[in-house]
């Protein structure tokens, strides 16, 4: 594969996991969950691949913001909460490609995305008034449930399927 092919790859893998992204928050937002002081987004489940490649960052914040531009938060949860992701997603990644055992690498995701969700806390605080410690505390909550059904997918799917290269 030509280094254009590589990186065109590459491009097409991200905009399917940013579509991907959007449709699962979408999924969630059908049911309440997908903004708001209780969030159980299923999307976020795609963290999870950044300890593969570098290039799931770009997939899953692009699918973040495009997500979040029907968020009622506006453009503070379209800035703010992207911003949230690309700096996890960041830290996960660094993190992650020191580590050489994929289930811990899984589980630093879990515990690296579900403590970053002190960011969207403090904007849900900020703009919405609530609690800050109540609402890290739930938003915590569904992230980490999302982020563990997202690690037990992703490895399993990472055993049939090449999410490295």
């Amino acid at each position: 594969m030509t280094k254009e092919q590589h990186h065109l790859r590459n491009l097409i893998i991200a905009a399917l996991v940013a579509a991907l992204y959007v449709a699962l928050t979408y999924l969630s937002q059908m049911f309440g969950l997908g903004y708001g002081a209780i969030q159980l987004r299923l999307s976020e489940m795609l963290v999870c691949l950044v300890v593969f490649n570098k290039r799931y960052i770009w997939g899953v914040t692009i699918g973040c913001v495009l997500a979040n531009l029907t968020s009622t938060l506006g453009i503070v949860d379209i800035i703010w909460g992207s911003l949230e992701t690309l700096i996890a997603l960041t830290v996960i990644y660094l993190i992650s490609k020191r580590i050489t055992n994929l289930k811990a690498k899984l589980a630093t995701a879990i515990i690296i995305g579900t403590f970053f969700m002190f960011m969207i806390a403090a904007e849900l605080t900020v703009l919405t008034k609530a609690p800050f410690w109540l609402t890290y505390l739930t938003t915590a909550s569904g992230e980490f449930v999302s982020l563990t059904l997202g690690a037990f997918l992703v490895y399993f799917i990472s055993k049939r399927v090449d999410l490295i290269s």
